[in-house]
């Protein structure tokens, strides 16, 4: 056996050690020394603890998949009483041989990757678009803001220390030379930034601490990206499509300084930003299939609302927090809703996960053995959930319809002491306590709500950390820590000077959401192309290492990303311009998205969605529906339709590249693909195809492969 196999195996045994609470302290030591020194061990000290926890409510969540009719609530209800032991233990019984199976299965497919390693391999676009027709390139290295006086700034290209472009008298004719990477200058220290910092103090922070980290890491950045390239970018990241090919022209063919920042507050005043982020956060409060009457609806509502109005982000947790009321009129209270079973565990971990950045629903069993975090301080938290209630209501049946359920979430007046129980079989009591402060657990005392003030106000920064970084991992793939939902001593952020003055000054900004993406996007890092250089081959998240932000990394689309995309792709007048029939457009990009997930049969909301080459993502890809749409010559204001009034074979295909790729094609390209037409009509047309249709089709199959093409489908 190979070393790392026989550490495998004693990693095994430890873990199952810690989980049953009999590790002594140079096991412990041991198991420490094994997680901390190698990444893989820690991914599977994560995986291993995580499912050990999770698989104490998996038996809760079968036994609960309807809430059950509740009796009506009345002052008079009876504390909290402790259950016996001996039914808790009987509990746990059933889940036992699946923990074994299931941890068997992790260690099997564990040291499969041990033994062969996968290896990390670039995505080639099918499409070389280096060269980039040179009338539509306009790189610009300015930054500014127009439209705040007190915040407004700009650099100039001059003193941009990362990129600098070539004298004027290097460059080609045409002045579009692309900006070349050099090594980045020693920027001046930068101390802590005072509060309600200026928009250019704050970019130029996030500047210095990146390019901290290049010269720790000795590598060097990418170049910027192209216009083409960021703004295809941007408009995925912050609405969540690609841009029309009128948004794209109107942005390539700009010449204002500041026009990069002026495009961002563009996107975050657009109707698709509320659509997009509000569908997200759905996603990740409820995930994208619900179950037990949950009014997704309601809960998607409540969350555009919130964004259209540009609430902060303390606010709306706190209304996800601590929400009462039948799912219906209220939904924000869908969110607990959907979680507040088995005891209300999957409720504490998931509010914690997504709200604060820690995972903690392993601890509901033992100490974590790298941090403080105690057992205790789970079903504290716990104890915040434990005076809710969940009630179903029935409601008078219409005609002809079956009579349907309501249901709503009280809080119950009563008071008492909430009870767990060791590893050892002992039950120990819990007050509900966070963050240090300690809770009342008296009657007429709202715990949830006391919950919520307590994780949304100003002296905890844990949630506006969290936060960050979750944006920082939306806009680049990875987020200052791995996973991003599990922050703590054992897993130390990348940048953590960064992070901390990030949610400092967020913070101070009144937790405004618009204001972190647009400091996070007018940063140079952002800017960067996806391109590697020489000298930054080494960052490389996908092979475990560190990620440093010397380039951008290249992402997957959503498949809410791929289905709005395509929508823009077939005809630009079906894009969402209101909030009147936006739902009904995303009830139909749920039908359709389906086939794209797959969700895991648990309560954290875990799916996958990665396009891994399936053939019913091929097939959906090659020939589905909006695919087919997005070919349709006969369609008033669909692409194809205005490509073919075209008259230059040139500015067809400029057109339709434009459309997929949010780029103009290259010289050698276009010169292919115009052989190619040529070709395909004379073959058609030999085949007694009519002239005009054979055009037509030939047009099809260009536009067909850059739809199906991976940098179609890539955020680059």
């Amino acid at each position: 056996m190979s070393k790392k196999e026989v550490e495998l195996a004693e990693l095994c045994l430890l873990m199952e050690a810690l989980c049953e609470e009999r590790l002594s302290e140079s096991e412990q030591a041991r198991l420490e020394e094994i997680v901390l020194s190698d990444p893989d061990a820690m991914q599977f000290y994560l995986n291993y603890s995580h499912l050990h926890g999770t698989l104490h409510w998996d038996q809760g969540q079968g036994a609960e998949s309807d809430v059950p009719e509740a009796t009506p609530v009345t002052e008079t209800e009876l504390p909290v009483t402790l259950d016996s032991a001996p039914d808790r233990r009987r509990k746990y019984l059933a889940p036992g041989l699946t923990t074994v199976c299931t941890l068997a299965l992790i260690v099997f497919v564990w040291a499969i990757w041990v033994r062969e390693p996968q290896q990390s391999a670039l995505v080639e676009n099918p499409v070389d678009h280096k060269e980039t027709d040179s009338s539509q390139k306009n790189v610009d290295t300015q930054l500014a803001v127009q439209n705040h006086p007190h915040r407004s700034f700009q650099i100039e290209a001059s003193q941009h220390p990362m990129l600098q472009a070539q004298q004027n008298d290097r460059l080609n004719p045409s002045g579009n030379q692309p900006l070349v990477a050099v090594k980045p200058e020693r920027l001046p220290p930068v101390e802590a930034l005072p509060a309600s910092a200026s928009d250019e103090t704050i970019v130029t922070f996030i500047n210095h601490r990146i390019q901290d980290g290049w010269k720790a890491a000795n590598i060097e950045p990418s170049p910027f990206a192209t216009d083409e390239e960021w703004v295809r970018r941007v408009y995925l990241d912050v609405i969540g499509r690609i841009p029309t090919t009128v948004e794209a022209e109107q942005f390539l063919k700009s010449t204002q300084p500041d026009k990069h920042q002026q495009l961002i507050r563009k996107l975050t005043s657009n109707p698709s930003y509320v659509t997009n982020w509000s569908t997200i956060w759905t996603r990740l409060l409820i995930g994208r299939t619900t179950t037990r009457n949950i009014n997704r609806r309601a809960l998607q509502d409540f969350l555009v609302q919130s964004f259209a109005d540009n609430r902060s982000w303390n606010d709306i947790v706190f209304d996800l927090v601590s929400a009462e009321g039948d799912a219906d009129t209220n939904g924000a209270t869908n969110f607990l809703l959907a979680h507040l079973n088995n005891e209300a565990v999957p409720a504490t971990a998931i509010t914690t996960r997504l709200f604060l950045g820690t995972q903690i629903q392993c601890t509901q069993c033992h100490n974590h053995p790298f941090n403080d975090a105690t057992q205790s301080q789970f079903w504290e938290i716990n104890s915040f959930f434990k005076q809710t209630k969940v009630v179903r209501k029935k409601m008078p049946a219409k005609s002809g319809e079956k009579q349907a359920t309501q249901l709503a979430l009280v809080s119950l007046p009563k008071g008492g002491t909430t009870f767990y129980e060791t590893r050892q079989g002992l039950m120990q009591p819990a007050y509900p306590k966070f963050a240090g402060v300690k809770v009342s657990d008296a009657p007429n005392v709202n715990r949830r709500q006391e919950l919520a003030k307590l994780m949304t106000s100003g002296d905890n920064q844990q949630l506006a950390r969290a936060m960050v970084n979750r944006m920082w991992a939306h806009f680049f793939g990875y987020g200052f820590t791995r996973p991003i939902d599990d922050m703590g001593y054992h897993n130390s952020p990348t940048h953590p000077e960064l992070l901390n003055e990030l949610a400092h000054q967020f913070v101070d900004s009144g937790y405004d959401i618009k204001q972190l993406i647009e400091w996070i996007c007018l940063s140079d890092a952002y800017r960067l192309s996806s391109q590697f250089v020489a000298h930054n081959q080494s960052d490389n998240p996908d092979d475990g290492s560190t990620p440093n932000f010397s380039r951008m990394y290249v992402k997957q689309m959503t498949a809410e990303q791929l289905y709005d995309s395509l929508q823009v792709t077939a005809n630009p007048a079906l894009v969402v311009t209101d909030y009147s029939n936006a739902w009904n457009k995303m009830q139909k990009r749920d039908q359709w998205l389906q086939q794209f997930v797959y969700t895991h049969e648990n309560e954290e909301n875990d799916e996958t969605t990665t396009f891994d080459g399936t053939i019913t993502q091929a097939l959906t890809m090659m020939n589905g529906s909006l695919v087919k749409n997005s070919l349709d010559v006969k369609q008033e204001g669909s692409i194809l339709a205005s490509v073919l009034k075209e008259r230059s074979p040139d500015n067809r295909i400029k057109k339709m590249s434009l459309a997929a790729l949010t780029r103009y094609p290259s010289t050698k390209e276009l010169a292919e693909l115009k052989r190619l037409v040529k070709e395909r009509t004379r073959y058609l047309t030999s085949q007694n195809v009519p002239p005009q249709t054979a055009v037509q089709q030939s047009y099809q199959d260009v536009y067909w492969a850059y739809l199906n093409s991976n940098e179609f489908i890539l955020i680059h």
